[in-house]
């Protein structure tokens, strides 16, 4: 049985505790947050609860930790659990600097501990299928991409109580760009971007609205990548997610925008169809990645997200925050 506890126990960390408690190899043992009304929450498991994770990792004994802390708060954690000798599953992105990622992955590797970055489109079942469509040859080459992943913008000002330390770079793009990475397997040789800070600015939320980022590759593909997180609220879905790859043979498109349901009653909801239970259980990409990391851990097989290509995802949207503050071209 694998013991497993949490550091983080805002939204993502409440999802993945309900699915390590439904893991039969798995068991939750304890779960760290600061927040004392969140911490409270976290009691009604019948677990242990600590304000501070570092007395977690002292007390309990564990085999994984999840973190699943804001955006910018991954590097001591991540370091204090691997110090500990325990493997990790870090909530993406690794790191919002390329010095910290790059200090959690040596530190993994130097343990000879396992780690797994959260990016879960890579259980994503219409982002598996091209993975598969791709390395069937049924596209050909890849010759271009184009990719938008927004939100409303209920995200930066209700959802995250700490979107000011963010960015839609980070807590978005991060995810299209390992899309680029994982679907293509192939490098970026530069990075252009343009941004702006307007709405949430005036909000008091001081970080962009939107990043556009242009991503040349070395092989001559180019990419152009999205995204925004201040569309309005009634937008179908809380997120819009679309994906298209052209290549010499053939292309894909991927629109996961309304999830093939419309909700028409007196009351405004998001429907949620991907991430929901079904009949009480976890159900979804999350669940799979979850699941696929235990195994990993008891097998000693190896996690599907290597750390170098975490660590490459955020030296890319590092180049992207670059590129918009001095206004020109970044080359990696």
């Amino acid at each position: 049985m694998v013991r497993v506890a949490i550091i983080g126990y805002g939204f993502r960390g409440k999802t993945f505790a309900d699915i390590i408690q439904h893991n039969a190899y798995a068991e939750l043992i304890a779960v760290a947050e600061i927040n004392n009304k969140t911490r409270m929450l976290a009691k009604k498991l019948n677990i242990a609860t600590y304000a501070d994770y570092t007395e977690m990792l002292k007390k309990e004994k564990l085999d994984m930790v999840i973190v699943a802390t804001p955006d910018h708060l991954h590097y001591a954690p991540s370091l204090a659990v691997v110090r500990k000798g325990l493997h990790l599953a870090i909530e993406k992105p690794l790191a919002t600097s390329v010095r910290e990622a790059e200090l959690i992955a040596n530190t993994v590797t130097r343990a000879n501990l396992k780690c797994l970055v959260l990016f879960g489109n890579r259980w994503n079942a219409p982002y598996v299928e091209t993975k598969e469509s791709i390395e069937r040859g049924e596209l050909g080459t890849i010759t271009n991409i184009d990719c938008c992943l927004n939100d409303t913008i209920w995200v930066p000002t209700k959802m995250l109580s700490w979107a000011k330390f963010t960015t839609p770079g980070w807590f978005l793009l991060s995810h299209c760009v390992d899309m680029a990475i994982w679907l293509t397997e192939k490098k970026v040789s530069s990075v252009y971007a343009v941004g702006q800070k307007n709405v949430l600015k005036q909000l008091g939320i001081d970080t962009f609205d939107w990043l556009i980022a242009t991503l040349k590759f070395t092989d001559g593909t180019a990419g152009t990548f999205r995204s925004c997180w201040i569309y309005p609220e009634s937008m179908p879905l809380l997120y819009d997610f679309r994906y298209e790859l052209v290549g010499t043979k053939g292309a894909i498109s991927i629109d996961l925008r309304d999830q093939m349901i419309h909700k028409m009653t007196d009351t405004y909801t998001h429907p949620g169809i991907v991430a929901r239970p079904i009949h009480r259980k976890p159900f979804g990409s999350g669940r799979e990645m979850l699941d696929s990391f235990i195994d990993n851990i008891r097998l000693g097989t190896e996690p599907l997200v290597k750390l170098e290509e975490a660590v490459y995802v955020t030296k890319i949207i590092e180049a992207v925050h670059r590129s918009v503050r001095e206004r020109r071209e970044i080359r990696l």
